[in-house]
């Protein structure tokens, strides 16, 4: 008897077995977790320093790490593994994709870094937690600009819910309190999404730009280019008035928040993330990231950031159509 091995489908890619599968789940719960916990870090890291000046830091202490790391656990750390067939052989670059990798660390690691910093700044943790909801969404129509891959009835009903929530979110914030009043609707939430753009086109072309190396050795490229581009950026900021280096060393929370949201939600959180879509590709992996706002809520809250009666509906609504998109992808899986 031909029987097939236990098989689990994933997302239009070849079928992969279920130990893989369940290894990827794993990863990506991390990933969940680690980026929950990134969005109220950071409101308080932008409560004292500037987004240029965060993303800077975050920057300068995470290359050198990244770049120890990658050396000490990669015997030729620039070049890409043998190929195992000749299809992954296809997918490697003749030489070291110098420009690919500038493309993919500026427009799409920095640009989501930027975005998504200020977005958080003007919408607050609580908004921000719910629009991420948003991200299997945004992830589905970036995979469909690029690969073609049309998304189904479900997905759609799942946008007009995802933006009634997000709207009733949005009006649903109570003023800003005291050192609040920067918060803008609609801006913040604009920025967010665009961020979630950057993301998304960074993971889908990282994983086809740069086929044959590891998940670590794109990670540490991509932050490393996205941290010089910070870098080349900074001074040019600094004289527009835009960024502005603290006179003298922050407070120890704030340089303790820094250098957690520099090496784990950042550095390793993306290791976990490419090594889940390697797997399981962007749009099954970006369904996880429906528990990211609980665990950013629960921790927004535990620094004080309540959340409204508007905001808790408007995060079930978007949670509501994920899930029913969720629901339909299960049920017409092939077995």
């Amino acid at each position: 008897m031909n029987e097939a091995p236990n098989t689990v489908t994933g997302s239009g890619r070849a079928d992969l077995p279920l130990g893989r599968v369940l290894f990827a789940n794993m990863l990506l719960l991390g990933v969940a977790i680690l980026w929950g916990s990134h969005i109220p870090v950071l409101d308080v890291l932008l409560g004292t320093l500037d987004v240029w000046t965060v993303a800077l830091f975050r920057y300068l202490i995470l290359i050198p790490v990244a770049m120890c790391w990658l050396t000490l656990s990669t015997a030729q750390p620039f070049k890409p593994a043998p190929p195992k067939d000749s299809e992954a052989n296809a997918r490697v670059p003749a030489r070291f994709p110098l420009g690919r990798i500038a493309l993919l660390g500026i427009p799409g690691v920095l640009g989501f870094a930027l975005c998504y910093s200020a977005g958080i700044y003007f919408a607050g943790p609580i908004s921000a937690a719910i629009i991420a909801t948003c991200s299997p969404v945004v992830a589905t129509l970036v995979n469909w600009a690029i690969s073609g891959a049309r998304p189904g009835r479900a997905m759609w009903l799942a946008m007009a819910f995802a933006v009634t929530g997000g709207l009733i979110a949005v009006f649903s914030r109570e003023p800003g309190g005291p050192g609040q009043d920067h918060r803008v609707p609609i801006l913040g939430e604009a920025l967010l999404v665009c961020g979630m753009i950057c993301w998304s086109s960074y993971s889908v072309f990282a994983q086809r730009w740069l086929g044959g190396y590891s998940q670590l050795q794109i990670t540490g490229f991509t932050m490393t280019a996205a941290g010089i581009g910070m870098i080349l950026l900074y001074p040019l900021l600094s004289l527009a008035g835009l960024a502005h280096m603290p006179e003298a060393l922050p407070p120890i929370g704030i340089v303790v928040g820094l250098v957690y949201v520099a090496l784990l939600p950042t550095l390793f959180g993306t290791f976990l993330w490419h090594s889940g879509i390697g797997i399981v590709g962007v749009p099954v992996a970006a369904l996880y990231m429906n528990l990211l706002p609980i665990f950013a809520v629960l921790i927004s809250m535990l620094i004080g950031t309540i959340p409204t009666t508007g905001q808790i509906i408007g995060g079930l609504v978007v949670l509501a159509g994920v899930a029913q998109a969720q629901f339909h992808r299960l049920k017409t899986q092939p077995s």
